[in-house]
């Protein structure tokens, strides 16, 4: 199932861009896979591949224009700043890494994007969490990995985002 994913990771962009954006938008995808994996495992987002999707976002900058660099700095403090808030006010909601991801992941999404992989997330997340309730698997105070739901939220953002965008809006 690993490699179906992969495979997905980089075939669907190849048909929405042309090369430089195709690398940059797999590259980010390669990204995402990685901090799924890595969470879901050990609970911790590794800060090498925050730092790999922040370089990510610096490469995309000429690659998509469209999105102009106050919407990029928006999008490293829209949903990043959000998660921060809540953690604050309810520690252990979210980890350092989750806060970090969505900072750096901004760069490349922009602000819409951003706040939009975030509502994904939270959906995602929760219907998981709802799922493992009423399985019997998980009680309320059973902590999850969010890192792969972000991971979720952000690739439908960059594959999706404006489809979604144009229905709710």
């Amino acid at each position: 199932m690993n490699r179906i994913y992969g495979i997905l990771a980089f075939a669907l962009p190849a048909g929405l861009y042309g090369a430089g954006r195709t690398a940059a938008v797999c590259l980010f995808f390669a990204v995402l896979y990685a901090v799924a994996r890595a969470d879901k495992r050990t609970m911790k987002i590794p800060d090498k591949l925050v730092w790999t999707a922040l370089g990510i976002g610096l490469f995309s900058i000429p690659l998509f224009p469209e999105i102009g660099l106050p919407e990029r700095m928006l999008g490293m403090c829209s949903a990043s700043l959000l998660l921060l808030g809540i953690a604050l006010c309810v520690p252990g909601a979210f980890g350092g890494g989750d806060i970090k991801l969505m900072a750096a992941c901004g760069l490349f999404l922009g602000w819409r994007y951003s706040l939009l992989a975030l509502g994904i997330a939270v959906f995602a997340g929760a219907a998981y969490g709802i799922r493992l309730l009423a399985a019997g698997k998980a009680d309320r105070k059973t902590q999850i990995a969010f890192g792969p739901f972000l991971c979720i939220g952000m690739a439908a953002a960059v594959l999706w985002g404006e489809q979604i965008l144009s229905v709710l809006w």
